[in-house]
């Protein structure tokens, strides 16, 4: 009887240990997404946006080459400064629909020297533009940059043009910041980099991640006053070769 009692307990152990695993699995999952509901990626920003002509289009003479409610914009923050802790960061603008064949994306240090230009194809382009610097042109830090995109209504007559533009601050990465990262997931990363203020990293790590959490990257444009932008699709133009 004794030896009866034992194998059958024996056999129950085995036979409940897999759903003991199993439960511990979900419990696993639903502490992830748990986590991940109070992850949040709004970035912390003035209550008003920069003045049109900076962060939305603008042109000088001559008829517009754009159309739509939405115009030419700037994907930054609302005082029109994005930091970065990259050397080579990614920038993103809204195109609307346009009769233009070409854009140009420029940067300029603080000085008014130009250290990078480059013309862009965009005759079947609207939607978000995601542009980057190569690798062999580098930010330095603790300097600042003014970035320009515009929009060449007639490569003709250059007075019809619509552009935005924005500046660019180039920061050290504290320890603090650096060790914060390491273990981190992707999501948690960009709620980590809006904390600290760094507005590039922010929108492209959300930018990578919209697929899948696509109320992030809404959350994110809303809490710098760019909701209007933020169900339209990203432009597959206009990748900077590396």
């Amino acid at each position: 009887m004794a030896r009866q009692n034992i194998k059958f307990w024996g056999l129950l152990a085995l036979a409940t240990s897999p759903i003991i695993v199993t439960f511990s699995g979900v419990q696993l999952v639903q502490a992830q997404s748990t986590a991940e509901l109070l992850i949040s990626v709004e970035f912390p920003s003035g209550p008003q946006r920069a003045s049109p002509g900076e962060t939305r289009g603008a042109g000088t003479r001559g008829d517009p080459c754009t159309s739509g409610e939405i115009k030419l914009t700037a994907l930054m923050p609302a005082d029109n400064v994005g930091t970065t802790v990259a050397n080579n960061p990614k920038f993103f603008v809204y195109v609307p629909e346009h009769e233009a064949k070409s854009a140009e994306f420029e940067v300029f240090d603080k000085s008014g020297k130009s250290i990078y230009l480059t013309k862009l194809d965009i005759s079947e382009t609207s939607g978000i533009v995601k542009l980057a610097l190569p690798k062999n042109v580098s930010l330095t830090t603790n300097k600042e940059y003014t970035w320009i995109f515009v929009i060449i209504c007639n490569e003709w007559d250059r007075s019809g043009d619509e552009s935005v533009k924005g500046i660019i601050r180039k920061v050290e990465i504290s320890s603090d910041l650096e060790n914060s990262l390491k273990n981190a997931s992707p999501l948690e990363q960009a709620e980590i980099y809006a904390k600290a203020k760094i507005w590039n990293e922010t929108i492209a790590t959300v930018a990578e991640l919209r697929n899948s959490n696509p109320t992030e990257w809404e959350e994110l444009l809303t809490s710098v006053g760019l909701h209007e932008i933020a169900s339209e699709p990203f432009a597959p133009c206009c990748q900077v070769e590396e």
